[in-house]
């Protein structure tokens, strides 16, 4: 009964969507969207393609082969120097310099330079890590320190 039931029901589908036709699109509806779609496609590709001209390729002669620098090495000293007592350390030699900072006793200590004032020697400040200038007396120094391998500098 089922079975019977179920073939009706298929076959009356299928008789009622044959029976009925789809009316094609009238030709000017299927030429209007055909032509809008055309102009859609070109003003998109006439957007997205602007050539511009490249430029010409310019000659550009070789560069003459130059020596490299060379870095004068850092002097190597056997032994850092040491402060001598608490000592003050100025922005110049001297303390008509303003004070920087007062270095601990045995405190290492980085030479820079030797100070164009006699007497003074200019090291990086292990507080601060600044240049200052340091009188010689409260500074020792190796007797192998090598003082000629650093620069003489000015306040």
């Amino acid at each position: 009964m089922k079975l019977r039931l179920s073939t009706l029901i298929i076959t009356i589908v299928l008789l009622t969507s044959c029976t009925s036709k789809a009316t094609p699109p009238a030709v000017d509806v299927v030429g209007t969207r055909a032509v809008e779609l055309a102009v859609v496609m070109l003003t998109q590709t006439v957007a997205a393609y602007s050539p511009t001209p490249s430029p010409l390729p310019t000659l550009t002669s070789t560069p003459a082969f130059t020596d490299t620098p060379t870095i004068a090495p850092t002097p190597a000293a056997t032994t850092m120097p040491k402060v001598v007592g608490p000592a003050p350390c100025y922005t110049g030699p001297g303390p008509s310099y303003a004070l920087t900072s007062n270095i601990s006793d045995f405190k290492d200590v980085e030479m820079i330079g030797v100070g164009s004032v006699p007497g003074w020697y200019v090291i990086k400040n292990p507080y601060f890590y600044s240049a200052c200038w340091i009188a010689a007396e409260n500074l020792k120094l190796e007797a192998d320190f090598n003082l000629s391998a650093y620069p003489t500098i000015t306040p």
